[in-house]
């Protein structure tokens, strides 16, 4: 499938990596209207002038094309979306889909409306512990599950726009745990209780630190507690992950799927469970995903419609925080 790349900052150059690393895909041409940028590219990949274009319009006039890889600033989602998408165009992008709620939505509807597919690169599902946690879980490996937590320290988002945006890590970097969380758990939040803050040493204008409480639909209770700029014990980008269940605990401790289970005595058992061996890493195994729905004429993982639910669990937390007061994800999608 032939692609055109948008946006050739630091997250743009690692996807223009990933395209060319595999076979499912050739980007023939990338768009970015920074000239440091852009050159930084040219260099790295070694592009001609006639692949480099400074703006999406000039890429789809003067190149064919089956899809485009979007990853711009949230708030340029909506733009490259509408263009890509009434171009005839299917879409990856990167997360958020959209820097606001509204926008997300709009976005969603744009790809219903369009028969295109439009997918989220929400990549940590596509990891070993996601994955196997999952696999265990549906096979009842814990019996009925009902508390679950997960945290994230560590002194994140030291740069660009994570800085001046409100909420980001919650924009940003929760979006991956939150999507995570649905796809270990195989269900949905029905209501979020969220309280977010700062620490006097951070340096985000917005707030960094947080606890979001969810409800699952099936009766799960889920906290997730998390502050960005921590300077203590960094956890590892997946989270530290804890379920509890009737016949023991899950724990993810670095790179490891913990199971625990210390009553009754006579049962009791800590070891270290083996992850599935995944046939690629994450973003090769998202862009096998995108591929392979558009040619099967299915809907991905993570496609709009779906990562809305993930985006609804961001921004049901950012206004349950706003007001004071637990939120209902029926409001969020009414």
């Amino acid at each position: 499938m032939r692609g055109i790349l948008v946006g050739l900052g630091g997250r743009g150059r690692f996807w223009a990596q990933i395209t060319r690393e595999s076979d499912l895909v050739n980007m023939v041409g990338f768009v970015e209207p920074v000239d440091e940028h852009r050159k930084q590219a040219i260099e790295q990949f070694n592009l001609t002038d006639d692949q480099c274009f400074t703006s999406l319009d000039n890429a789809l006039a003067a190149v064919e094309a089956d899809f485009v890889l979007d990853v711009t600033p949230p708030s340029a989602r909506e733009a490259v979306a509408e263009k890509s998408l009434s171009a005839g165009l299917h879409v990856l992008a990167e997360k958020a889909m959209g820097e606001d709620w509204p926008m997300a939505r709009r976005i969603a509807a744009l790809a219903a409306s369009s028969g295109k597919t439009y997918m989220v690169t929400q990549n940590y599902r596509f990891r070993p512990l996601p994955r196997t946690t999952r696999r265990l879980l549906d096979e009842g490996f814990l019996g009925d599950i009902n508390t679950v937590s997960m945290g994230f320290y560590r002194p994140w988002g030291t740069g660009r726009h994570y800085v001046l945006i409100d909420y980001a890590l919650l924009i940003e970097m929760a979006v991956h745990h939150f999507d995570t969380l649905r796809y270990v758990l195989n269900s949905d939040p029905v209501r979020v209780w969220a309280k977010t803050w700062n620490a006097p040493w951070g340096w985000h204008k917005g707030d960094v630190g947080h606890n979001v409480l969810f409800e699952f639909d099936n009766g799960l209770m889920v906290i997730h507690h998390a502050l960005g700029c921590s300077v203590g014990k960094p956890s590892s980008w997946d989270g530290e992950l804890r379920i509890e269940g009737a016949k023991g605990s899950f724990t993810w401790e670095d790179e490891d799927l913990r199971y625990v289970r210390s009553w009754p005595p006579d049962e009791a058992q800590d070891r270290v469970l083996p992850c599935d061996a995944l046939p690629a890493s994450d973003p090769h195994l998202v862009l096998r995903e995108f591929v392979s729905a558009i040619k099967e004429g299915r809907e991905p993982e993570c496609s709009a419609q779906d990562n809305l639910k993930t985006l609804a669990m961001v921004f049901g937390a950012i206004l349950s925080d706003q007001r004071g007061a637990p939120v209902d994800i029926a409001e969020m999608m009414a």
